[in-house]
């Protein structure tokens, strides 16, 4: 028999589970955990679903041997499965349009 895992539903936690399956769009509380605990393991790496250094650690050395980077590079190196990441340009004005 598969092992189980109970968690007590506080208001507090159940109200996490409700935003959780509502950002990660799963249906169920043990899909959007699932979803949730495999996009921390690839931001932080070192396990069994991110052997290697993990999308932090990139995000890190990448902009150390570079000096620095774009929102658009960050967004992309973060980017994980579970976790899409995107990045749109915002749009800028300075002063009033109208005359």
């Amino acid at each position: 028999m598969p092992d189980s895992f109970r968690w007590r539903l506080t208001g507090r936690r159940d109200q996490l589970l409700v935003d959780l399956e509502e950002r990660t769009v799963q249906n169920t509380k043990a899909k959007a955990l699932d979803d949730a605990v495999r996009a921390y393991l690839r931001l932080v790496g070192g396990n069994a679903v991110e052997p290697g250094r993990g999308a932090f650690g990139d995000l890190l050395a990448t902009a150390d041997e570079r000096g620095g980077l774009s929102a658009a590079e960050i967004a992309e190196i973060l980017a994980v499965d579970e976790l899409p990441v995107q990045y749109e340009p915002a749009t800028w004005s300075i002063g009033n349009d109208e005359e």
